[in-house]
């Protein structure tokens, strides 16, 4: 590549670029001009007789464009800007699309702007030589001079300057002071009359005839340019640095997408995810080999990976699905991505391209569990083949874009001991806890969402001895049990047709009649609490389930509203009579502002003879002390109630420790 320097009016240094490029034309050797001097000016350009292409329309299709396609598009014009000024488009753009013409072509001439910008300079830091064309005026010689200086002030790694004194009609004597510079010593000169300028612009100029002084200057810049070394590419090539833009990015990786969609058609039957994975990999390579696109490999890599998740996975997300440091996953429209990390919400940068991929991965999720999804039925509630809860909603319920939310399974159960390790729980509590299951008292898990019911119940079940039937019931199989008679009993929502739904309280009676031991409900919503707590008064005991509720208080009256959302006629004294006889013990989780899940208290709940009817009695409390550099602070601490079933444990067999009920 050879700079032409600013160091003469623009005009001129476009005259010098365009005999250059006619004289290399001459020798059939292929180059192009790139002229960021000025903006589209129709006259000034008029000079370029082969015509002109402008900067602006190539970067908006380089990302996708091979080097066949862009010299088929130029042509031999010359590269011009339109509207822009050199500074005001992204610098990585610019060397991108020098670097690939320098790939292509045997010489590029470049003519810079008269404003010496960043941008400047680091075409000179590429270029073989910088070309230095000034008039022989003292004016102009000490702008070249002042030029020379700058460049050397401005641009740390070594660059090859070639001073070319284009001597006017008249006689300055500018002489004395360019040899006082080494750059301007051993400089060339020719004569450069008006005269010279209007053959220069002649369509009939010869750039054949050496005997023209200033085409045989001209031939000698050629030279120096051929046997100048070209510039090493930098670790970080620009190259490198024009794919990892995100916006040429996203151009790229539309233009292979558009493509693949075609050539995945014919695979649309295919169910296997893996295999639909390979597949797309090996069109993804074509399509690339087809475009003659020389990608790096890092950008090469992620177009593969992206593009696979895009038309086989679940696109954006996917990176997500597979941390397992990430519990939570909310898209709130193509644009707005969140996930919860250790109990904290975070948005994310990643962004589905548009509503419609957005759709697509919507209904790829559903169509795993079964389900279908659209305007007439705009809601679904499933689970993943993994066990992750998925919720999706879609316009015209949603009215900001389809909203997507998914809850992770966890592969790897928390233990009781894990949980009193990350500071969830106390031992003490653990061991109250462990003893009121072995004891067959029935227990309600109760808080808010995402506080964290459904990982205690997980671990609070393992206490359950290995000898009992146990059947679990859930509208979304999560639960883990560890024991080896488990029956696990799922819902299934109603179809397109309205039919076909098995409620949780249809389960519940019919889990009555399998003999079981015990009734685990992953969460009672509604008339099913009607069913459970029957079940729990009718020789059932050591039951469990969980509801949404913000205290112990709030989980009884819950508990109250659900019977009656069964359709029972009963005085609502009567239900709360039920309750306090069924329920035994209510764990309550709260979420804290740091993100942390702790179990705030455990109470027993015990009936009275007086018009309350039920006493809840808190066994164990977290007293909070505050927030100590964004983390929660408190302590367990046991209140001093020893429940009655503790006190008689030992006449069941149960050796209980009271010792864990001090203060």
């Amino acid at each position: 590549m050879l700079t032409v320097a600013p160091s003469c009016d623009c005009l001129k240094r476009a005259l010098i670029a365009n005999a250059l490029s006619s004289i290399s034309s001459n020798r059939g050797e292929e180059n192009i001009i790139v002229d960021f001097s000025v903006p589209a000016t129709e006259a000034f350009w008029s000079l370029y007789k082969g015509g002109m292409k402008y900067v602006e329309d190539i970067l908006d299709v380089l990302p996708g464009i091979n080097p066949k396609m862009l010299k088929s598009f130029l042509s031999n014009s010359v590269l011009g800007l339109k509207s822009k000024k050199l500074s005001e488009i992204p610098l990585t753009n610019i060397e991108y699309l020098l670097e690939i013409l320098g790939e292509n072509y045997k010489r590029v001439f470049v003519v810079l702007p008269d404003a010496n910008s960043g941008h400047s300079c680091e075409i000179i830091k590429k270029s073989q030589y910088v070309l230095m064309p000034f008039t022989s005026d003292t004016v102009s010689v000490q702008n070249a001079i002042m030029l020379a200086s700058f460049y050397n002030s401005n641009i740390s790694s070594g660059f090859n300057v070639l001073s070319l004194k284009l001597n006017l009609d008249y006689e300055f004597h500018s002489d004395k002071i360019l040899n006082s510079n080494e750059i301007f010593k051993n400089g060339l000169s020719a004569g450069f009359s008006s005269d010279i300028e209007r053959q220069i612009l002649s369509p009939k100029y010869s750039y054949r005839d050496k005997s023209v002084e200033i085409t045989a200057v001209l031939e000698k810049v050629l030279e120096y340019y051929d046997h100048g070394s070209k510039k090493a590419v930098s670790a970080e090539s620009s190259f490198e640095k024009y794919f990892t833009d995100e916006s040429v990015y996203k151009s790229l990786k539309i233009k292979i997408y558009g493509e693949l969609i075609e050539e995945m058609k014919s695979f649309a039957d295919e169910t296997d995810e893996i295999r639909l994975k390979e597949i797309a990999r090996e069109k993804i390579g074509a399509i690339i080999k087809k475009l003659e696109l020389s990608l790096p490999e890092q950008i090469s890599e992620r177009v593969f990976k992206e593009l696979c998740d895009d038309v086989a996975g679940l696109s954006v997300i996917e990176d997500f699905i597979k941390d397992p440091s990430v519990t939570e996953i909310m898209v709130n429209g193509c644009n707005s991505i969140y996930i919860e990390k250790a109990g904290q919400l975070s948005k994310v940068h990643a962004a589905f391209p548009d509503e419609k991929q957005l759709r697509i991965v919507i209904d790829r999720i559903v169509a795993q569990t079964g389900r279908h999804i659209d305007e007439a039925s705009p809601i679904v509630d499933a689970r993943l083949k993994d066990g992750s809860r998925v919720n999706a909603v879609i316009r015209p319920i949603a009215l900001n874009g389809s909203v997507l939310t998914i809850r992770k399974f966890l592969k790897n159960k928390l233990s009781v001991e894990s949980l009193i390790s990350a500071g969830s729980i106390s031992k003490e509590m653990a061991d109250f806890l462990k003893t009121a299951v072995i004891l067959k008292k029935n227990i309600i898990i109760s808080g808010g969402t995402g506080t964290g019911k459904t990982t205690l119940l997980n671990a609070v079940s393992s206490f359950i001895p290995e000898n009992e039937r146990l059947v679990t019931i859930e509208d979304s199989a999560e639960l883990q049990l560890q024991q080896k008679h488990v029956v696990r009993l799922e819902g299934r929502p109603k179809s397109t047709e309205g039919t076909g739904e098995i409620s949780i309280k249809r389960l519940v009676i019919n889990a009555l009649r399998m003999r079981p031991d015990r009734i685990i409900v992953g969460e009672c919503r509604s008339g099913e609490a009607f069913d459970m707590l029957q079940a729990m008064n009718t020789g059932h005991e050591g039951s469990m389930s969980t509801v949404h509720a913000n205290t112990e208080a709030d989980a009884v009256s819950r508990l109250v509203a659900m019977v009656l959302m069964s359709g029972v006629d009963f005085p609502e004294r009567s239900i709360i009579s039920q309750i306090a006889s069924a329920v035994h013990v209510i764990v309550q989780l709260t979420r804290y502002c740091d993100g942390s899940r702790k179990i705030s208290s455990i109470s027993c709940v015990n009936k009275t003879d007086d018009e309350k009817i039920f006493k809840i009695s808190p066994v164990f409390q977290f007293n909070m002390k505050g927030l100590e550099n964004g983390i929660q602070k408190g302590a367990f601490r046991a209140t001093g109630f020893i429940p009655d079933f503790m006190k008689t444990a030992s006449d069941s067999g149960v050796n209980a420790d009271l010792g864990i009920f001090k203060c």
